[in-house]
């Protein structure tokens, strides 16, 4: 390596810091066009991710301290730091989304990660969520929309869940691993998987296929899903009872939490059970029937999108 990425960040921040710790004008400009600069050099010199982002940490932290230490403003220099590092892994990336499609269109390119996490994003703007993550580290975007973290799934997941908290409202990512020439089929399992939770109506939140094994079984068994859609046909038909499944479901089974959902008195949820029961001869009430219908009406759904 040709230079110090941790001395070259600290050189190019450091009036970034200076003027965000005094509060002066202009100096969230600055940070874009440094921190574009600066990304797209260590870029060029093919530094590796892992360096950039622990200099990125430990740059943060000195400047931090050097400026707290000459009370500059706190919330600023948080800003600062934020704004520095998203700018710069997005240069940084810019020119690795096309290493994305490659992957998911089955190849393992010179360069590419040992492994992969897809990610598949729904009910947020990709280019917001893709700044999200590269706060964290990197991220790679394809055209179809999916994301690659060049990570485990273990490292994956906490990262998911403090971008979802980040980008707020209802988003739902649905993520799987696989190695760089494998990721197609990861591709194709977080797709059936965000097929699964949005017919069944899953609140929003992370999901990967351990959280659906019993529903990804039943749609890949055509025995079990026709017996299991002669069973469940005349609930389907009643679309107030197939409501009263969703909310229950929701709720993680919890009755009083389904009333309070559907605005509805506790009688009449009980009544509404007992005729699902009749109809299904599977008892709401057991966790076990509960999620054989919640898969039922999925399935169905599923179906109908064709």
């Amino acid at each position: 390596m040709l230079f110090d990425v941790g001395r070259l960040l600290h050189e190019e921040f450091l009036a970034v810091y200076r003027a965000a710790a005094a509060d002066a004008d202009g100096w969230e400009d600055a940070a874009v066009t440094v921190a574009h600069r600066v990304g797209a050099r260590l870029a060029a010199a093919k530094v590796p991710v892992a360096h950039v982002v622990i200099a990125l940490r430990s740059t943060d932290r000195l400047l931090t301290e050097a400026m707290l230490d000459d009370d500059g403003d706190a919330r600023a220099l948080a800003t600062a730091g934020t704004a520095l590092a998203a700018e710069l892994m997005s240069a940084f990336c810019a020119g690795d989304d096309g290493l994305a499609d490659a992957l998911l269109a089955g190849g393992a390119p010179d360069g590419a990660a040992a492994f992969y996490t897809v990610i598949a994003v729904r009910g947020a703007l990709p280019a917001r969520v893709v700044s999200a993550f590269r706060k964290r580290g990197p991220v790679l975007l394809a055209t179809s929309g999916h994301l690659l973290l060049p990570v485990t799934e273990a490292a994956a997941l906490p990262l998911c869940r403090d971008v979802c908290e980040e980008v707020g409202g209802e988003v739902w990512f649905c993520v799987a691993e696989r190695p760089a020439a494998r990721v197609a089929l990861a591709r194709k399992e977080v797709d059936d998987i965000d097929a699964l939770v949005a017919s069944l109506g899953r609140p929003s939140g992370v999901y990967r296929i351990d959280d659906m094994l019993f529903e990804s079984a039943v749609m890949e068994t055509p025995e079990v899903r026709d017996e299991l859609g002669k069973v469940v046909a005349p609930l389907l038909a009643n679309p107030v009872l197939v409501e009263t499944v969703l909310a229950l479901l929701e709720a993680d089974g919890n009755r009083a939490v389904a009333v309070k959902k559907l605005f509805i008195h506790r009688s009449t949820i009980d009544y509404r059970l007992w005729q699902i029961e009749q109809l299904t001869g599977l008892s709401p009430v057991n966790p076990r029937d509960l999620a054989v219908l919640g898969t039922a009406i999925g399935m169905s759904r599923a179906n109908a999108l064709g």
